[in-house]
């Protein structure tokens, strides 16, 4: 019974829900069979949360059979069967109200909705007004669509009582138009997010193509979500640092008019914009992707539903470094430690702590906290490579330095599948090692290595090898 449906959405629900979820079904409303009340209080005492270690054994179906039907004595499959079957769909039923509960607007909507079918004019009245009164605090897509429905039930109760005015219609017009618009744009940065600029065709998703056409010719130039989701899309179709600025001055302006999950997928737009730039040396982008993760952590966007992925953990405190902000990346790692997965958690922080002891030169204590993490991903093998690669050379540690090299052209060899990074990993390299074959004294030649590195389309570690080659230049002794 471990791996059915019913007992994977149990697991989900936290201590507060699963209180509210016995409620639900425990009410006479929902449900008059005991034996459904019963297993949803013995399955939501029993189910290990999400969040904590699954020690305990299967559960077993006759366990829980007896604890449904205690008068039973005999297992009686199909009898289980329905009962599992009746929670479940008194289980999904809840999932659904409590999420149609938290928008205000829509239980509003639909109560007008009730009460001009079932009471009257005069009590619609009272309650629409209510409605339409109700402060705005968000302008999302899904706020244009609650206008059109707002207004298109208020066209429609005027419509019935004789009254030919167009005005709400017009404005359920332009609401849905809205809701269209940005809608198909959001839909546009989903797929580009999924296929890549070279292999979509804007007509695959309705409407963007005559949406795009609009906004570029100036309509919807009052509707933030409509401006916000064109210019994400004509970042991600395009790249230009113009539409980046336009972003970031709506972003600044209309932050606060967003729900946060909403709010997060286009700071990660605007945040992957800047990281692309970073890995073609624009290090402008450094300061501005901080700026971006730091407002995301300010507002609360960055974590979703409470937690931070070990990517997003890393790399806000690899942009901390890089600007050498060292006691606040040192902060950070600690407030921000519990908001990782569990199964994550403690190879990611101590990853991490490894890597702010690594580029303060403290190379023993880095080594030291490495022990205890286990390299099974790729991207920390990746890291931590060219960490050793960095303290070798700047130890002169030449056999050890060559070795690790050799060793890390072959762990790329092995894994193809790391996209883009197998490049910028691999023209470190090669760029290390010319750094170690470059003359010393030779500034014409060390000049022409500083503008290759500086030109180089994917490289890692851009900044190091630039210091590097610059203080060679200058005349600073070498390692080598």
């Amino acid at each position: 019974m471990h791996s059915t449906t019913l007992v994977e959405v149990v697991r989900a629900l936290g201590k507060r829900d699963r209180a509210e979820l016995m409620q639900w079904v425990g009410s006479s409303f929902v449900n008059r069979r005991p034996e459904v009340t019963r297993l949803c209080k013995y399955l939501c005492q029993h189910v290990p949360m999400s969040d904590q270690p699954d020690s305990s054994s299967p559960l077993s179906k006759e366990e829980v059979y007896r604890h449904a039907f205690p008068e039973q004595r005999i297992y009686d499959g199909p009898r289980m069967r329905h009962t599992i079957s009746y929670l479940f769909k008194a289980l999904k039923n809840w999932v659904a109200w409590k999420e149609w509960k938290q928008d205000e607007t829509l239980t509003q909507l639909y109560l007008c909705k009730a009460l001009r079918k079932k009471v009257g004019e005069r009590v619609f009245k009272k309650e629409f007004r209510a409605l339409t009164l109700a402060p705005v605090t968000r302008q999302s897509i899904d706020y244009h669509l609650a206008q059109y429905q707002i207004r298109f039930e208020k066209w429609e109760a005027e419509h019935r009582a004789g009254i030919k005015e167009t005005d709400q219609l017009m404005a359920a017009s332009a609401s849905f138009g809205a809701f269209v618009a940005a809608s198909a744009l959001r839909h546009g940065c989903a797929a580009l997010d999924k296929s890549g600029a070279a292999d979509f065709e804007p007509e695959s998703i309705y409407y963007l193509p005559e949406t795009i056409g609009m906004v570029s010719g100036g309509a919807f130039g009052d509707i933030p979500a409509v401006q916000i989701y064109y210019y994400c899309y004509r970042i991600m179709e395009e790249g230009k640092d113009n539409q980046f600025s336009s972003l970031k001055i709506l972003l600044a302006k209309n932050s606060d008019l967003f729900p946060a999950e909403e709010m997060r997928d286009v700071y990660m737009v605007a945040i992957n914009f800047c990281i692309r730039r970073l890995n073609t040396g624009a290090r402008a982008y450094v300061r501005e992707a901080f700026d971006l993760y730091r407002n995301g952590l300010e507002q609360g966007i960055m974590l979703d539903h409470g937690r931070m992925t070990k990517s997003t953990y890393q790399n806000i405190m690899q942009l901390a470094l890089a600007l050498n902000e060292w006691a606040w990346a040192r902060q950070f790692l600690d407030d921000y430690r519990q908001t990782l997965a569990p199964g994550e958690r403690h190879n990611a922080y101590h990853f991490n702590l490894a890597m702010w002891y690594f580029r303060k030169k403290e190379y023993e204590a880095a080594q030291e906290i490495l022990r205890s993490v286990e390299f099974r991903d790729v991207g920390y093998n990746l890291d931590a490579r060219r960490m050793m690669v960095r303290k070798y050379y700047d130890r002169g540690e030449v056999m050890a330095l060559d070795s690790l090299l050799h060793s890390f052209v072959a762990y790329l060899q092995r894994h193809r599948n790391v996209g883009y990074h197998r490049d910028l990993n691999l023209n470190f390299v090669r760029y290390v090692r010319r750094l170690i074959q470059s003359e010393p004294g030779n500034a014409a030649a060390l000049e022409k290595l500083r503008v290759q590195i500086s030109q180089e389309k994917y490289l890692a570690e851009r900044e190091w090898l630039l210091e590097k080659a610059g203080f060679s230049s200058a005349g600073t002794e070498r390692p080598f």
